[in-house]
């Protein structure tokens, strides 16, 4: 069968040699065979009809080994053929799906989880962290997996990781399922353990991790969700309140980190994930109909320049308003009107942004996440360079 021209033909990727060996793990197959295409000057993902087939036939011994009793039980036809029509359930084949992820996150350690069982095992993560294309799309998503249920010194997961309550099951539904303001793809996993809620502490034992959970908290509040509801989880309903508590204490990279991270989601929650001066909403759907957004949050007191991380201090914008305000080209009235810089008068490349001179804002239903005056005069002297009456409107020039 792996020879006989009625059963199988050449490969097309080249001249790729290829022996038996013994693989102690997942990641020992998919450095090998990766290693082999190089070598082949094959640099595109190894992937094509009948090749996996092959490949599980070649390596049956390593792909199912005999049992106590001296028996080949393959199991499910998916772990050795590709003949599923379902796009997520592929990555069951025991060897392209540990080779298809290693090719789409990388070398490093943030696949532990996945690739360092044995060959022919296939665990509770190779489902419900790959069949999950928003966590397996989030470095910080896996890497905050792996410090959580990882067990570094025996390289297998550690024990009790599936239970139900607070286990590798437990964290990915609730990790898939924050809100789309929550920018999986972008978030460290700093702010994805600190945004856990209290049942996954057990698995904190790391210093680190149970320093950084507990600072912000003490910034932010007690960061839990409740009960899915119609309106989100109850941590996107209440970021509004969380970002509100500042403190005046020096922080450390770390935090600062969560808490500008936070702070986005925050700001893009307020405004719909939908630019305040243009309307903008452009999203990518990511696989499960989890989106990305175009729309950024920007500051209006820079950060640099003593700047809080607070909802009443950001807009949403989209990537070129949230250029033009941080230059001072655009900025925004005491009657949240927008103003534009004569600047664009003295350039035809700007002229674009007159669309948008003296439109209204678009502000968050909750009044509370209103852009904060006393932050708008501030840009508008400060970055726009405007000078302001008494009441907020630019001063008239004679």
């Amino acid at each position: 069968m792996l020879t006989d021209d009625r059963f199988s033909r050449s490969a097309t990727l080249g001249d790729v040699r290829i022996e038996q060996c013994e693989f102690e793990s997942r990641r020992d197959f998919v450095e090998y065979i990766d290693e082999r295409f190089r070598a082949a000057g094959f640099f595109e993902d190894g992937d094509e009809p009948g090749m996996w087939e092959w490949l599980s036939l070649y390596y049956f011994d390593a792909v199912c080994p005999p049992n106590r009793n001296g028996k080949r039980i393959p199991g499910v036809d998916g772990r050795h053929l590709m003949n599923d029509q379902n796009a997520r359930r592929r990555h069951r084949h025991l060897l392209r799906g540990p080779y298809m992820l290693y090719r789409q996150c990388g070398p490093d350690g943030q696949l532990d989880l996945l690739l360092e069982d044995r060959l022919p095992v296939h665990r509770i993560a190779a489902t419900h962290i790959v069949e999950r294309p928003r966590i397996l799309g989030s470095p910080g998503a896996l890497a905050a997996a792996r410090r959580l249920y990882f067990d570094k010194a025996s390289k297998k997961p550690r024990r009790g990781y599936s239970h139900e309550e607070n286990g590798l099951r437990a964290y990915c539904k609730y990790v898939n399922n924050l809100p789309d303001c929550f920018d999986l793809a972008e978030m460290s996993a700093d702010t994805v353990i600190a945004l856990l809620p209290g049942e996954f502490e057990r698995w904190m034992d790391d210093d680190a991790d149970a320093e950084q959970v507990a600072d912000v908290r003490r910034l932010y509040g007690e960061l839990r969700t409740g009960e899915p509801s119609s309106d989100g989880y109850e941590l996107a309903r209440k970021l509004g309140d969380l970002l509100q508590e500042v403190s005046n204490r020096p922080l450390t990279e770390r935090q600062t980190k969560v808490r500008s991270e936070i702070f986005r989601s925050g700001v893009l929650r307020a405004y719909e994930s939908r630019c305040a001066i243009s309307g903008m909403e452009l999203s990518h759907a990511i696989g499960d109909g989890t989106a990305t957004y175009e729309v950024e949050s920007a500051h209006i007191i820079p950060i640099s320049r003593g700047g809080r991380d607070l909802i009443q201090n950001g807009l949403a914008l989209n990537r070129t308003l949230h250029w033009a305000l941080d230059l001072g080209m655009v900025w925004v009235d005491d009657g949240l009107r927008v103003s534009v810089s004569d600047e664009v008068e003295n350039d035809r490349r700007n002229a674009w942004l007159k669309q948008f001179r003296g439109i209204p804002l678009r502000v968050p239903a909750d009044k509370r996440h209103h852009p904060h005056r006393a932050a708008l005069r501030w840009h508008a002297r400060n970055v726009a360079g405007v000078g302001l009456d008494a009441s907020g409107q630019k001063e008239s020039r004679t």
